[in-house]
């Protein structure tokens, strides 16, 4: 999905515009209204003046428009009138979406999702209540607040070896807190092999960037389309939905300003980006990746999941290669988070994000979500970060869902000019920049590569048993994941074939008959579609559609109750790739049905049948009562091998383990 940028320079006019934002913006930093030490994720609260609705599908089919207001659906609106409700808008509006993703937004109803503004003074709960009573209405959720959590190259920046430990660490540094010799991304290898590609984008989704700063000027990226000689013109050049957005967009504010009031997310930017070897300051993880500034947080480091989500669909849309997300929510998904979450990892882009900053095991999204990378943070020992420089309660984030950690603790790296340019901080804030570096390094190098291949990729180059050995044990863990990123092994493993990366869905369940059908897939670095098999099993068909998928289908019959660990193998002629599916059949009423809560302790005479087929060795039972029984038993002289009704009871008996089979039809449901 990576596109060619147009190299393009800030012109004379559009610097005094910028300068004047700056200016502005250090006078509200000196009046104190800043926040500039805000460290990472807290419990999330809620906006107490609005709401997320999601709205059912319009009796026409057709993709929503809200027109003054309205949606188009007549409960709702009437309900909306009746409640007062100031406004009512668009999260994610159809026509922003570019051609080549407009099919997957229509998939995900992305056009249904609203955002509400309750009146002043107004109750939330009540409101969101009675919302969720018209038909017209899938769900309706609170927005949360979301909050920051917040070769060898030796390149000749004056902070790198003496301040900087992250990219290369020598044991010394920073003086404040010596480290130990090697805890670091090993970065200067790496940087032998790639400092980066220009026309890789990464959107640093957060509180905006400080452009004008030295050591990242001239490397943010640049809306082509709306910066010419028409900048600032009041009109929307693009067509892309924003006016005037040729430096990103400020969705805090809704302008087109990304400016950093409150210096995390340029603090953020310096560790992924900040230029390298440039005689200035820090080196960045990737020094040649053009910045893009999606400004979601407000100068106090807070937002709401909905700007979050309109972040997340801008930077996508607008062609960005990786997303870097230093923020985050504990507790539920965002419903319209989540979805953008979603949109961004089918359109083909990397998201990275923050664990958080709690010492617990919480879930914080948007780190948490299936497709994000979450990072966690170590120190300068490659400790898991606990506690970090702002809280002696805070710590790493750890659980399930993380995937690797970096440097996170007491990282120096750039700030608002107007906040001094340089700084420390700590935070899982700052592990995930150093993540979403390498992936747009990686990028770089595979432009055309899916979020999957990137995400094995830093995991497989990851570090391991680096840490505390109680936390950190062999292989997965959930306090280091795979380990502590490493640059160099990452892209020298580019040089090396991998094999193909297959995903499977999680655990599945079937009754007895019933149909269990569901699709897995494959991607490879070469490019290649692999083939996918699977593992014989009977009453299974699988049909590989040629494009690195395929669909399973499986019909149980009644011999088949029990589970199963179903193996599938993705192959690209070379290298294969192995996962399996854990299958729970359950037993559909039939003999021997004891516990079976469907079957009321008995049994219908269609499960006795099916015993008896069993018993059969799948044959079928034949019933002769004019035979006479032997005494003798099974044998019956008498019936010429044909098994008499004496001899089926001794069946029922048996399957029965000798307790008296008890006939029940029909069988409850």
């Amino acid at each position: 999905m990576t596109t060619s940028q147009p190299k393009l320079e800030l012109t004379h006019g559009l610097v005094r515009r910028l300068r004047r934002v700056t200016a502005s913006i250090a006078w509200i930093a000196l009046s104190g209204l800043l926040t500039p030490n805000a460290s990472a994720a807290t419990v999330a609260g809620r906006d107490p003046s609005t709401l997320i609705v999601k709205l059912r599908p319009p009796a026409s089919g057709k993709a929503m428009t809200i027109t003054r207001g309205h949606s188009g659906r007549a409960d709702f609106d009437r309900l909306a009138d009746a409640l007062r409700i100031p406004e009512v808008r668009q999260v994610f509006p159809p026509r922003i979406a570019p051609d080549r993703l407009r099919a997957e937004a229509e998939k995900l109803r992305m056009a249904d999702f609203v955002e509400i503004r309750i009146p002043d003074g107004a109750d939330l709960d009540p409101v969101k209540a009675q919302l969720a009573q018209s038909p017209d209405v899938e769900l309706v959720e609170d927005n949360v607040i979301e909050r920051i959590d917040g070769g060898a190259m030796v390149p000749n920046d004056p902070y790198f070896d003496t301040l900087q430990y992250g990219p290369h660490n020598t044991g010394v540094q920073p003086p404040y807190d010596p480290g130990t010799a090697g805890a670091d991304c090993d970065m200067e290898a790496a940087w032998g092999i790639t400092t980066g590609d220009s026309n890789t984008v990464l959107a640093i989704i957060d509180t905006g960037i400080d452009y004008n700063h030295p050591d990242l000027y001239g490397k943010i990226w640049l809306n082509g389309n709306e910066l010419d000689e028409k900048s600032d013109d009041g009109i929307d050049n693009d067509s892309n939905g924003f006016v005037d957005d040729f430096i990103g967009w400020n969705f805090a504010d809704n302008s087109n300003s990304p400016h950093d009031d409150n210096g995390h997310g340029t603090h953020v930017s310096g560790i992924a980006g900040a230029i390298g070897d440039n005689g200035v300051g820090i080196a960045g993880m990737n020094w040649k990746c053009r910045l893009m500034a999606v400004k979601v947080l407000d100068a106090t480091g807070s937002g709401t999941s909905t700007q979050v989500a309109q972040g997340i669909y801008y930077a996508t849309n607008n062609g960005a290669d990786v997303i870097s997300m230093s923020l985050g929510h504990l507790g539920a998904p965002a419903p319209a988070e989540s979805i953008a979450v979603m949109y961004a990892y089918a359109a083909g882009v990397t998201v990275v994000a923050a664990m958080g900053n709690n010492n617990a095991g919480t879930t914080n999204y948007p780190a948490a979500y299936d497709s994000v990378i979450s990072v966690g943070a170590t120190n300068s020992r490659d400790r898991r970060a606990v506690p970090f420089c702002f809280s002696p309660t805070s710590g790493s984030n750890f659980g399930p869902w993380i995937d690797v950690c970096a440097p996170g603790d007491n990282v120096w790296s750039l700030l608002p000019t107007y906040f001094g340019s340089y700084g420390n901080r700590c935070g899982t804030s700052m592990a995930t920049p150093h993540v979403s570096g390498l992936a747009a390094l990686i990028k770089g190098l595979r432009p055309a590569w899916p979020p999957d291949s990137v995400r094995y990729l830093i995991r497989r180059s990851a570090e391991d048993q680096v840490g505390d050995p109680s936390e950190d044990t062999p292989g997965f863990d959930i306090y280091y994941g795979y380990g502590r990123i490493n640059g160099r092994i990452a892209l020298q493993a580019l040089t090396i074939p991998f094999p193909p990366i297959l995903s499977v869905p999680g655990a599945q369940t079937v009754t007895e008959g019933d149909t269990l059908s569901f699709t897995v897939s494959a991607s490879d670095s070469n490019l290649t579609d692999p083939m996918i098999s699977a593992a014989p099993l009977t009453n299974t068909a699988l049909t590989d559609h040629g494009n690195g998928t395929a669909t399973l289908q499986f019909i149980p019959d009644y011999t088949q109750a029990g589970s199963y660990a179903l193996q599938f193998i993705a192959s690209d002629g070379t290298l294969a790739d192995t996962d399996s599916v854990a299958i729970t059949v359950l037993n559909g009423c039939q003999c021997p049905c004891h516990g079976d809560p469907k079957c009321d302790g008995a049994s219908d005479i269609l499960d006795v049948v099916k015993t008896i087929e069993v018993a059969f060795r799948g044959a079928a039972a034949i019933f002769d009562v004019d035979c006479f029984p032997d005494p003798g038993g099974r044998t019956d002289v008498n019936c010429s091998g044909v098994t008499d009704i004496i001899d089926v009871v001794k069946v029922i008996d048996v399957a029965f383990r000798g307790q008296p089979a008890t006939f029940c039809n029909p069988c409850s449901p």
